[in-house]
């Protein structure tokens, strides 16, 4: 994990930070790029819109560059043609049953969703009205759950309260032009490779959805007696540097990287099964003490008025100087005090 200059580039460079936590978004960004505060994330996002928030990978929220929106949009879409269709009768968490949804019905609240923007945001309450008021109530109920029905194909603007808002993402995004699907899947398959190969097809499908590698030019390595592929050229890795690094949940490093048995020793897996969300999400859901590149523990934060309090559990010695050079770090980007204490 090299440190950037640029939130950008840095979304650019790993195929989006993963977003469903906002605070992870940002803390993931706060860990590769020098200098930066937590209002430099919401600027971005919300007054500069050089970063943008959307339904991308797996159907989840990510991060991206503005200006590859319509890219990564154009690949989701290529995926999901392969399974289009109406959707199934949905009992939502209160247990209430929705109707199924026909694929000729699931087209026209898309339309209605995409015609009741006038180049501004709208609160979930308020699109569903105006898509109410153009085909009716039969599927009020999916697109006021908190779900993203109906609306993966718009962005998330600035968040009035803890209310999120809606736009539409050809007005959104300044300069929007769409991409052809075939071009995008291809760029995107690049992108994973470059970024977390040597990789194998299911740890793409995994990361993205079912593409065949031979879309572009690979080339096979054997990764540990194990067939796996890169990029055609791209065999020389450099050495792994020496570094302490404090993961958060949802991490695009344990995202990405799909050899878990690899990334996660046997002592740091029993913390995993151990742990609340670990227990029920696996690797993914947890925060990683990260040291040389693999798993060496877990942490947790609190994050009070005036400062953030961090605990590590270690599995294995590490640089403790390091370490609280990491922690003083995300207390810098969150404008706050550090307290640290490793367990």
């Amino acid at each position: 994990m090299q440190r950037s200059t640029s939130l950008v580039d840095v979304a650019r460079q790993t195929g989006g930070i993963h977003a469903q936590v906002q605070a992870s978004a940002e803390l993931q960004l706060a860990a590769r790029v020098e200098g930066i505060t937590q209002q430099d994330v919401r600027d971005a996002l919300w007054r500069d819109r050089t970063l943008v928030k959307a339904w991308t990978l797996r159907g989840t929220l990510h991060l991206h560059p503005a200006d590859e929106l319509p890219l990564w949009y154009a690949a989701r879409r290529a995926v999901s043609a392969r399974n289009a269709g109406g959707l199934p009768p949905w009992p939502d968490p209160h247990g209430v049953v929705h109707p199924a949804v026909s694929a000729e019905e699931a087209a026209e609240l898309e339309a209605a969703v995409h015609d009741a923007f006038e180049g501004g945001t709208l609160l979930r309450d308020e699109l569903a009205a105006e898509v109410v008021r153009r085909v009716g109530k039969k599927h009020e109920g999916r697109l006021r759950s908190g779900f993203s029905f109906f609306t993966s194909e718009l962005v998330q603007g600035p968040p009035q309260g803890n209310k999120i808002t809606f736009a539409r993402p050809d007005q959104w995004v300044a300069g929007w032009r769409d991409v052809g699907e075939e071009q995008a899947l291809r760029e995107v398959l690049r992108r994973f490779l470059y970024a977390y190969g040597p990789a194998r097809p299911g740890d793409f499908r995994a990361w993205f959805g079912e593409v065949a590698f031979e879309l572009i030019d690979v080339e096979e390595v054997d990764v540990q007696g194990h067939r796996a592929f890169v990029l055609a050229g791209d065999t020389e890795f450099p050495e792994p540097a020496k570094s302490v690094r404090l993961l958060p949940e949802y991490d695009v490093y344990v995202m990405g990287f799909r050899e878990r048995e690899q990334l996660v020793p046997t002592r740091v897996r029993e913390q995993v099964a151990a742990h609340g969300r670990g227990r029920y999400e696996g690797p993914a859901g947890v925060r990683f003490l990260l040291v040389d590149g693999i798993t060496a523990g877990l942490w947790e934060r609190k994050k009070r008025a005036k400062r953030i309090e961090i605990t590590v559990a270690a599995a294995r010695r590490f640089n403790r100087a390091a370490l609280k050079t990491e922690v003083e770090r995300y207390a810098s980007f969150l404008g706050v005090e550090a307290a640290l204490t490793v367990e």
